[in-house]
């Protein structure tokens, strides 16, 4: 599935609309990204967590100004041998060269200053800095596009075509505001950026994705358990009902590693074939205006 989703990346990468000249600065105030992460290797279970940055306050570090990064929470599920990786709180401070078009990265508990992202990068060149693979391989940029964030394009590289991971001007990498890229290696841990908003609207990956700051599970609980999907394990086709019906809702489905498989709008109770669909794991997010619900559903060999 992944190569196929390369495929389909490179093509529409190719026939991408020309790149804009306008340089989208790193932002420096009012931003969050929300992500998805999950376990590769568990012994009889798996494990999903999905969280927030933000940018809260600045900080001096080395007599310069920082903007800090924050997790208020942590929203996870685990079992098996499954245990919870990522935690709430402080998790470093980023600052941006501008006129370079360089960000750079101070993470917790240490006081050396890392290159982030370069936005200056060209075709062939190889990803550097605190996000660069450490398992001995290396990212290089594949290709350079525009995508429309709000209602502007802005540039961005395409750098892994294993995992799908994108540099998005002004955004970060799809793959993980601060975490390494698994490189080439196989079965690695998956982040996926699921939105990104800034003074409160949603930009990213469009302006009507419900995207909210995650600080606790009392709102996603409650819908949760309204929303109602049968069988689970699925070997053909699996259903979706809802205890309020009148409300439209949007369904995605996407691999693991946050690549689209299939959306659609549903009002009432639908029945969604999975035949064409590899076996193994997948996410169902299901949201409305007001809000959303991810989990896991395992489509098996009939």
């Amino acid at each position: 599935m992944k190569k196929l989703f390369v495929l389909a990346s490179i093509f529409l990468g190719m026939f991408a609309s020309a790149q804009t000249p306008f340089y989208h600065p790193f932002p420096d105030s009012n931003a969050c990204w929300n992500f998805n992460f999950s376990q590769a290797i568990c012994i009889f279970g798996y494990s999903f967590e999905e969280y927030s940055i933000i940018i809260e306050g600045d900080t001096t570090i080395n007599d310069q100004i920082y903007h800090t990064l924050n997790t208020p929470y942590v929203d996870f599920f685990t079992n098996g041998t499954c245990t919870q990786i990522n935690g709430s709180g402080y998790k470093g401070a980023v600052r941006q060269d501008i006129q370079n078009k360089k960000v750079y990265y101070i993470p917790p508990l240490s006081s050396t200053e890392h290159l982030l992202y370069d936005f200056n990068m060209g075709i062939g060149d190889t990803v550097q800095g605190y996000i660069a693979p450490n398992t001995g391989t290396y990212d290089t940029v594949i290709f350079i596009d525009s995508v429309l964030v709000g209602n502007n394009y802005r540039k961005r590289w395409f750098t892994n075509d294993w995992y799908g991971i994108y540099f998005i001007e002004g955004i970060g990498s799809t793959f993980g505001l601060i975490e390494n890229s698994p490189g080439y290696s196989t079965d690695a841990n998956t982040y996926g950026l699921e939105c990104f908003m800034q003074n409160e609207n949603a930009l990213y990956p469009d302006t009507n994705i419900n995207c909210q700051l995650i600080t606790s599970t009392g709102d996603i609980e409650d819908f949760t358990n309204k929303v109602h999907v049968f069988p689970n394990p699925s070997q053909g086709s699996f259903f979706i009902s809802f205890d309020q019906p009148d409300n439209i809702r949007k369904i995605q489905i996407t691999d693991l590693v946050g690549n689209i498989i299939f959306q659609s709008e549903i009002k009432h109770q639908k029945q969604f074939s999975t035949e064409k669909f590899p076996a193994g794991f997948y996410l169902l997010k299901v949201s409305d205006q007001y809000n959303k619900t991810t989990s896991k559903i395992l489509i098996s060999c009939p």
